[in-house]
């Protein structure tokens, strides 16, 4: 076991290993920043999606990579300035439309035939798929929100939960709004609970809904 731990201390060291985990940490805040400005009503809960880890890993993978070809092509150049360059420019080389060229399938074949794909293509699609799984797993969460917010609070706490949270909001004509539902007779308590707590998750309380559904929970 000491040897092992002792040749990978060695591998580490000839690769500069410190050189990438600098380029990885920037370019995992990088591809953090597009998930919080994507999502900046809950950026902590779409940071903690399998989506953005996603996003964040595939980041440091291509920044890596980026940098190995730049160690590679530029011999003696290994420094933290590198490393930090390569970690916060590395998306510039997508913004500049570089093509991955494969190889040709058949040798009969010139160059020219090949399938080019756009490095920005490519990764404009790894963002598409993200972005699916993290708006998956926050409809998931807002779902299952609902239900507890059901099971735990009737009409009328629900009622004073989104007046709390829409006077906070200064939203004034939320009231009247609220007020209907109360008063509506016509539907289901189900349905007339279901508006109310999309009233407030609506206006940024879920946040509130959840702690006040948790409260009642440990009272029963």
């Amino acid at each position: 076991m000491q040897t092992f731990l002792q040749a990978a201390l060695h591998w580490l060291a000839a690769v500069r290993a410190e050189l990438y985990l600098v380029t990885s940490i920037m370019a995992v805040l990088w591809a953090a920043s597009e998930v919080v400005v994507g999502y900046p009503d809950q950026p902590v809960r779409a940071l903690r999606t399998g989506g953005a880890w996603v996003l964040m890993l595939a980041n440091a993978l291509f920044a890596c990579l980026a940098l190995a070809a730049a160690l590679t092509l530029v011999p003696g150049s290994a420094s933290m300035w590198m490393a930090l360059g390569v970690g916060l420019s590395w998306q510039a080389m997508l913004r500049g439309g570089i093509n991955i060229q494969p190889l040709p399938i058949s040798s009969a074949a010139s160059a020219s035939e090949g399938l080019g794909v756009p490095l920005n293509e490519l990764y404009s699609r790894l963002q598409g798929f993200c972005v699916g799984q993290i708006q998956r797993s926050l409809v998931g969460e807002r779902v299952a929100l609902m239900e507890r917010a059901i099971a735990q609070l009737d009409i009328p706490e629900l009622a004073r939960i989104a007046r709390l949270v829409t006077t906070a909001q200064a939203i004034p004509e939320a009231e009247a709004y609220i007020q209907r539902i109360e008063a509506d007779e016509s539907r289901p308590p189900e349905q007339r609970e279901i508006l109310l707590i999309s009233l407030i998750i609506s206006n940024r309380g879920a946040d509130v809904l959840r702690a006040r559904a948790k409260e009642q929970r440990k009272r029963q």
